[in-house]
């Protein structure tokens, strides 16, 4: 299952938004859960640490790896060829002593990295940027940078990491970005203490972010939020009906926004919900829904997890379709 990370901070260069991950599952892109040293239910797919799918919080995805022609693929691709067009502009705006470029173009970079799963690499290019905000007493995207950190090492497992980065980002700059970034950090506290299974910490940061997306009348982030704080009690607290209610409640505004991969990834939480409380029939309708979903997004590993989930419970035809 996958969490949902929101990427809390989107990078401020031109190209950036092409890299960074788009909700680092239900991780909201900070800047952006779990792995290596140095991405809770919310989410992520990858590593985020339990289910959610969280928006970044399940621990572990026994997905299979996307076949060549499959988006993915495509994706990572795209993201290859970008690189050899971000180090160029990199070398560039070095020549000319454009130092607020060279960082903008530095967390590009490591955007792209972190999107190819080398987190060692990204760490760096993180690391770089961060130095150069610094010298340039620029606390805004120096916070920015220090967020975008903590999502590299909750998506790589290592929640500690996360959260330090996380709160010297809110230290640094207590508003960086706006409200809307600030939110994004709190949900991804929220992952990062989803995956220490900190049931107290994960419910306090993700409350608090689900109540600035309101304030600012934001749709989806309220819905990402939502489907996190779902899978937090559903698969952290053990309170199923209550993740039900705030999963039809995401599930209702993500259909409005036509958002379908992170509509696809609550629909799939909430069926492993429904089989908590022992209803087959509405787990299964909720699987159909997702793996529908997943299909119209050519999202193939979504595809395979829910075929997988309904195979389990019984479904013929989902078996007959995936073999």
């Amino acid at each position: 299952m996958r969490s949902q990370s929101i990427p809390a901070l989107p990078l401020l260069f031109a190209l950036a938004s092409l890299f960074v991950t788009p909700w680092m599952l239900n991780a909201q892109p900070s800047g952006g859960v779990t792995g290596d040293p140095t991405d809770p239910v919310i989410s992520s797919r990858a590593a985020n640490s339990l289910p959610s799918n969280l928006a970044s919080g399940t621990t572990g995805s026994d997905r299979s790896l996307p076949q060549p022609g499959d988006s993915a693929t495509i994706a990572t691709t795209q993201v290859k060829l970008s690189l050899k067009a971000l180090n160029d502009l990199l070398e560039e705006y070095r020549k000319t002593g454009d130092r607020p470029s060279e960082a903008h173009t530095l967390g590009a970079i490591a955007s792209s990295y972190n999107a190819l799963h080398q987190q060692q690499k990204a760490v760096q290019l993180f690391q770089a940027e961060l130095n150069l905000w610094c010298a340039l007493d620029d606390k805004k995207n120096e916070a920015t940078t220090l967020a975008h950190l903590g999502d590299v090492y909750r998506e790589w497992g290592f929640p500690d990491q996360a959260i330090h980065f996380y709160r010297e980002a809110l230290k640094t700059d207590p508003d960086p970005g706006g409200k809307l970034e600030q939110a994004a950090i709190f949900n991804n506290l929220g992952l990062a203490y989803f995956a220490l299974r900190d049931k107290k910490k994960c419910l306090e940061y993700l409350d608090q972010s689900l109540a600035i997306y309101r304030a600012a009348q934001n749709p989806l982030g309220q819905a990402r939020a939502l489907t996190n704080l779902g899978s937090t009690y559903g698969f952290l607290i053990n309170d199923p009906h209550k993740a039900i209610d705030y999963f039809q409640e995401a599930v209702t505004r993500l259909e409005l926004l036509n958002d379908r991969s992170t509509e696809a990834n609550a629909l799939e939480l909430m069926g492993g919900v429904w089989l908590k409380l022992q209803m087959q029939d509405m787990a299964v309708e909720s699987y159909h829904r997702a793996l529908f979903l997943f299909e119209r997004i050519g999202d193939a590993q979504g595809e395979a997890s829910v075929r997988k989930q309904l195979s389990a419970v019984g479904d013929n035809d989902s078996i007959a379709s995936a073999r």
